[in-house]
């Protein structure tokens, strides 16, 4: 066989190798989507590792990986092979070309099932596909060597020194085909997690399905609860502990709804709250001091609960804005829902109280509890309180709880 046929054989090779990478570049990734014009991300461990596309041809994998992908490393492949081959003996460029050939002959007989497929089954012609087709036949033809000429003995170094060769070579192929599979699925990724979080509503069911994945994994924390104030039935299957800070916006935003939720519940739901002060003097492991005053509101709410009027403070304390409260405020809110405001100064004040205080953020710290309102649904954290029912219904179907009450 002639050098200028095998360098034309190459040369087709290298162009299906390009026309292959084309297809593997534009090739849809993570499976077929839900049908619509953007595609879906769903909850999982971590941003955009669950995002579908919309359907989009027929993207064939082999083993996962693209068909496209595995084009490109045959044709690669088989071409590193010539190339080396054309630097060695007459013997060694026989003996590959005969190797070759039965490979691209191969590849000619899949490439035709494809086309078969294509046109019966999918019906949906691959202009690209058509184009590797073609070359890979041509090549074929290149390198076809007629019945009858005889094999040519090829020396054991010189195969030795090829094959040392063509393994580095396609190892290093392999190595650059698999990065580049891996970088265009995280590429793709991160640009299906953008359109669904630029659509509101899928947005919005992608972090709610998101925060139940992360409560789901979530460990499971245990809290001494005796003693601590409590909404609620105290045996019901369901037990949510709130780290509360009384000078926090959002517990406020929290307290307008707890109500409500908890008479939907039906006695399925306690609600126990512990303090998190989200003020140094008494949380000093905080970088700022967030909301001042927030340790003499929980030291009152302590007195509160002991004084049997803890219903009455936590209701009190979030009516009004109160700007760095401190002893002689809370004294004021205790003194309002009808706590004698001596011995509820003195209770305010006293290292019990200041300890019993010290005890929940100590509980706080040891749970990675960091803000406030951090919920704890039977020991799981919930990543946000927004998505309470969600959650809550969650580990009702996990512990059985929904099934209990279907059967009554």
């Amino acid at each position: 066989m002639t050098q200028p046929r095998i360098l034309f054989a190459i040369i087709l090779l290298t162009l299906g190798a390009g026309i292959s990478a084309r297809r593997w570049f534009v090739q849809p990734r993570e499976g077929a989507g839900s049908g619509s014009s953007l595609p879906i991300c769903s909850a999982s461990s971590e941003p955009g590792a669950s995002c579908r596309l919309p359907e989009a041809g027929y993207p064939l994998t082999i083993g996962g990986v693209p068909s496209a992908a595995v084009s490109v490393a045959f044709f690669a492949a088989v071409a590193i092979a010539l190339v080396l081959a054309l630097l060695g003996s007459a013997a060694l460029q026989h003996r590959i070309t005969t190797i070759a050939f039965r490979l691209v002959a191969v590849a000619v007989a899949v490439d035709l099932v494809l086309l078969v497929l294509q046109i019966a089954v999918w019906r949906n012609l691959c202009t690209l596909c058509l184009a590797t087709y073609g070359a890979t036949l041509v090549a074929a033809v290149l390198l076809f060597r007629p019945l009858g000429t005889a094999p040519a003995a090829t020396e054991p170094g010189e195969t030795r020194m090829f094959m040392g060769g063509w393994l580095l070579a396609t190892a290093g192929l392999l190595v650059a085909i698999a990065g580049g599979e891996l970088w265009q699925r995280q590429q793709a990724r991160v640009s299906q997690l953008q359109l669904t979080l630029d659509d509101s509503g899928r947005r919005e069911q992608y972090l709610e399905d998101r925060a139940v994945v992360r409560f789901q994994q979530a460990p499971v924390v245990s809290f001494d609860l005796q003693g601590a104030p409590r909404f609620g039935a105290p045996d019901a299957p369901i037990t949510v502990i709130e780290f509360i800070d009384y000078q926090c916006p959002i517990c406020r935003q929290l307290s307008g709804y707890l109500d409500e939720y908890l008479a939907g519940t039906h006695g399925r739901v306690s609600w126990y709250f512990k303090n998190l002060p989200l003020d140094r003097e008494c949380n000093p492991t905080l970088p700022e001091n967030y909301h001042p005053g927030a340790c003499w509101m929980a030291r009152g709410a302590v007195c509160a609960h002991q004084a049997g009027k803890f219903v009455e403070f936590y209701r009190a304390s979030f009516a009004a804005e109160r700007a760095n409260p401190g002893l002689a405020d809370v004294t004021k809110l205790g003194a309002g829902i009808g706590l004698d405001r001596t011995r509820y100064a003195a209770c305010v004040t006293s290292p019990r109280t200041v300890e019993a205080v010290a005890r929940d953020v100590a509980d706080a710290l040891r749970s990675q509890a960091q803000g406030t309102p951090t919920l704890f649904i039977n020991g799981r954290r919930a990543p946000l309180w927004t998505y309470l029912e969600r959650l809550v219904a969650v580990e009702e179907a996990r512990s059985g709880v929904a099934k209990a009450d279907s059967a009554r």
